[in-house]
């Protein structure tokens, strides 16, 4: 199996409005039918979008997979863990993802006081996101930001204000790796490690946390990833290959996607990366170990 980035079926791993993304899950879908993908992994931050029911199902054409991304913790870092064929309607699994959210929200808050000190704006989570419930994170915050003239650009609102060296920077409690990978392998899911190579922690370091995580139960490691070229002294920069290895290493499963955010924003890349059909299988293979997939 080679690790290109553009030939294969799947695209797994996309954002909705239901957290960070730009564009709900119908237009979503879509998109990916114009792409030519036969299946994409809805997989937002922290939330499963109430549209799902199942875990999985087909629109268009275009097998769609209930996903999540959960932030966790392991060494004292952060990490992020993408579930695949989740059941919606766990309650194990929605207990840890509201949670979660609580965490997302303390800190939110906190983030918006240190904004409106800093800039003068009054500021509030309900400026920012229309529905009580919808997910609000740092790119909304950063928006805003943009709208009110405060900097020229998103990534300009993270260098400044939001990123881990802004001067609005608040970190964030998270939930132990293990009690993760169980959650959403007991929710049916299939567990993987998203993008490694954007850890902040050197690649030895990163190495040890995948053997860690091999160790607690993971079942997979998302190796197709738009890195691109540019490499950062604040991540441990792993390439592809690098995570091909670690795969092949412990034995994990292959999974990847564009981590696509949606038209107006700096992610908008859906099927830039797409999971070869072999590889797809095998997840699915996986999901219906543990929950029998009709």
């Amino acid at each position: 199996m080679e690790s290109t980035l553009s030939d294969g079926i799947a695209d797994l791993h996309t954002h909705t409005t239901a957290s960070d993304g730009t564009i709900g899950v119908g237009e979503r879908v879509g998109l990916a039918r114009e792409q030519g993908l036969d299946a994409i992994a809805i997989t937002d931050h922290d939330v499963v979008s109430e549209e799902f029911t199942e875990r999985y199902g087909r629109s268009e054409g275009v097998e769609v997979v209930t996903g999540v991304e959960i932030r966790g913790d392991l060494f004292d870092t952060k990490i992020e863990l993408l579930g695949y064929y989740v059941d919606p309607t766990d309650d194990g699994l929605q207990s840890l993802l509201s949670r979660v959210r609580t965490y997302r929200r303390k800190r939110n808050a906190q983030i918006l006081d240190e904004v409106s000190r800093e800039t003068g704006l009054d500021v509030s989570p309900e400026m920012l996101r229309d529905d009580d419930d919808a997910i609000l994170g740092r790119p909304h915050i950063a928006e805003y930001l943009v709208e009110q003239g405060v900097v020229s650009s998103i990534g300009a609102a993270f260098d400044e204000f939001l990123g881990s060296d802004g001067s609005c920077f608040v970190p964030m409690e998270r939930v132990s790796h293990d009690e993760v990978v169980s959650t959403i392998q007991e929710a049916g899911g299939v567990a993987s490690l998203a993008h490694p190579g954007r850890i902040r922690e050197p690649v030895s370091r990163v190495e040890e946390m995948v053997k860690e995580l091999s160790e607690a139960g993971l079942d997979g490691i998302e190796t197709w990833y738009p890195y691109g070229d540019v490499r950062s002294d604040e991540y441990a920069g792993l390439t592809v290959d690098d995570a091909f290895a670690l795969a092949d290493e412990h034995d994990l499963l292959k999974t990847g996607g564009s981590d696509c955010h949606g038209p107006r924003s700096n992610k908008f890349r859906l099927g830039n990366v797409k999971v070869p059909a072999s590889a797809f299988e095998a997840i699915r293979e996986r999901a219906g170990e543990y929950r029998i997939l009709k």
